[in-house]
């Protein structure tokens, strides 16, 4: 989708409303012109299965809108995502939990529309005792998108996590709608910023904003606009964002914020990788194009990238910028199979520029369909994005891989600023791990995930890196939990299959915060009358 969020009716009502406007496809309208036919046809081109690369839902959407001259499609079914999962099998059974756990969000505050109770995807930024978690809020998604809908949903603690406040949404800016894909970043000022994806109802684009909080996340500005498309069709995908110092000013920190999109003009459509830079504490932005690739309409070939992942050596201010990239070969439509690579660039001038792409290993889809089956009804999506962590010229890139039959996580080291890598698995065994979050300082490497327990229930694990070598591993949960209601899903604005795709893993350089989307907490109404388990925020630290 442009981003696999609980937006799946908001990408129809959202995405598709509003490129309907971009392509001119209302009823009663003067017959098409021969660009919109153009891009019709594209977009039945992009979507042909031969075709078509890594889409999240709602950019396949947001493609059926096209290719059909902007009719509303329907809900998006498990059929349309393939949704046929291999139920989890064997494992061992968790051990003791080794943390307390403090619930961020308040579930109190999901009373006004029923069932719209989904928070998960997170991301976090410390600033001193100020901790300050982002998530999607599922609550605030309105029957039809206006002016009022918005899924970005904030906590903010001032006492290191021991205890959190709901901040409810971040507020929309004018003539846009807040809509997935949260993640924060804090810079050396106390300064925290936030991006995601907006929807922009005037161009009819998505595009990728950033808010600015200067009070510890209590409250935040609305967000600016990293850029904004008035001619051509622009759709973005999983930002993520990063701060450091820039490489020829040491003193002045420097916003950085990736992403993949697809780029739809009168002349041609590409695949990129972008990259947005802010030299003035985000209030205005220079984007360029870390990677991009054209899509031939007249052949099945494609080559796209997913998960983009930023980190920033915080000494030189060298910048990375780390992707799933998703290659398939098949010039004459012969059927192609697609080759997966986690891949990174590297920057020396603050994100003006970037070099070549360097592969970082080959890899395996994760779980088949990229889904994981828990129980009846119960479906989890998976992907292979990358998570990034850097510490001087040595870097460390984790994601799941399913090369040995289960999906286990891969960790690359390099330890000469990304130039050449070694691969090793981090976990082994009949678990599945997945969705897994890397980070490093003085103390080693962290890195959690969620670990599917021989009972199909989950739970967040960390392992921490040993001077000596090998790995501490601990359970971070202390409550095992189920998986949520996904097929249909029971939140009638989440995507079917939508447990998030990732959680959260910080280091402030002495301590690590992580943050999680957790289901052990049971909601009773009148459509459950018995019950049912409901995704919320967790939060621990070390």
């Amino acid at each position: 989708m442009k981003r696999p969020t609980i937006l799946i009716a908001s990408a129809m009502l959202v995405t598709g409303a509003v490129l309907i406007v971009a392509f001119g496809g209302v009823a009663g309208a003067a017959a098409p012109s021969n660009t919109q036919q153009d891009r019709q046809s594209l977009a039945r081109h992009i979507l042909d299965p031969r075709v078509k690369a890594y889409m999240t839902p709602a950019t396949r959407t947001a493609f059926r809108t096209i290719a059909t001259g902007g009719a509303t499609s329907a809900p998006t079914t498990g059929s349309d995502l393939n949704l046929k999962a291999k139920l989890g099998q064997g494992g061992a059974a968790p051990p003791a939990p080794s943390f307390a756990n403090v619930r961020v969000n308040a579930p109190g505050m999901d009373s006004n529309r029923t069932d719209q109770t989904t928070q998960s995807e997170t991301s976090i930024a410390v600033a001193g005792s100020n901790v300050v978690v982002g998530y999607n809020d599922s609550q605030h998604a309105l029957f039809r998108a206006s002016a009022g809908f918005d899924t970005i949903g904030v906590a903010y603690s001032t006492d290191g996590g021991a205890h959190f406040t709901d901040g409810d949404v971040i507020p929309n800016a004018p003539e846009f709608v807040n809509i997935a894909d949260p993640w924060l970043a804090s810079d050396r000022a106390g300064n925290v910023y936030f991006s995601f994806i907006m929807e922009d109802f005037l161009y009819g684009n998505d595009v990728i904003g950033v808010a600015k909080s200067t009070d510890g996340g209590k409250t935040f500005a609305p967000p600016v606009p990293t850029t904004r498309p008035t001619d051509f069709a622009y759709l973005s995908d999983k930002d993520a964002m990063a701060v450091g110092p820039d490489p020829n000013v040491k003193a002045r920190d420097n916003v950085y914020v990736a992403w993949d999109d697809f780029r739809l003009t009168t002349a041609d459509f590409t695949l990129g990788l972008a990259l947005a830079r802010s030299t003035d504490g985000g209030t205005t932005w220079d984007v360029i194009d870390v990677a991009r690739n054209p899509l031939d309409p007249f052949t099945c070939s494609v080559t796209q990238y997913f998960g983009a992942q930023v980190g920033v050596d915080q000494k030189s201010g060298t910048l990375y910028v780390a992707a799933e990239k998703v290659f398939t070969d098949d010039p004459d439509c012969t059927g192609g199979t697609p080759q997966l690579s986690e891949v990174i660039f590297r920057s020396s001038d603050g994100g003006k520029t970037f070099g070549p792409e360097t592969k970082i290993a080959d890899i395996t889809q994760a779980t088949p369909n990229r889904f994981l089956a828990l129980a009846p009804g119960q479906i989890m999506r998976t992907t292979e994005a990358p998570s990034l962590a850097v510490d001087g010229n040595n870097l460390y890139v984790a994601w799941n891989d399913g090369a040995t039959g289960k999906s286990h996580i891969r960790l690359a080291t390099s330890t000469d600023g990304g130039a050449s890598w070694s691969v090793a698995g981090a976990t082994q065994g009949m678990n599945d791990e997945v969705q897994p979050a890397v980070s490093v300082d003085s103390k080693g490497i962290h890195l959690i995930y969620y670990r599917r327990n021989a009972d199909n229930t989950l739970d967040v694990f960390l392992q921490n890196s040993r001077a000596s070598g090998g790995w501490d591993t601990l359970r971070v949960t202390s409550q095992s939990f189920p998986g949520s209601i996904t097929v249909p899903n029971f939140d009638p604005w989440a995507d079917a299959g939508y447990m998030g795709d990732y959680i959260a893993n910080v280091s402030d350089g002495s301590r690590q915060y992580f943050a999680w989307g957790d289901n052990r907490d049971r909601v009773t109404n009148f459509l459950w009358p018995n019950g049912r388990n409901d995704p919320n925020v967790y939060f621990a630290k070390q």
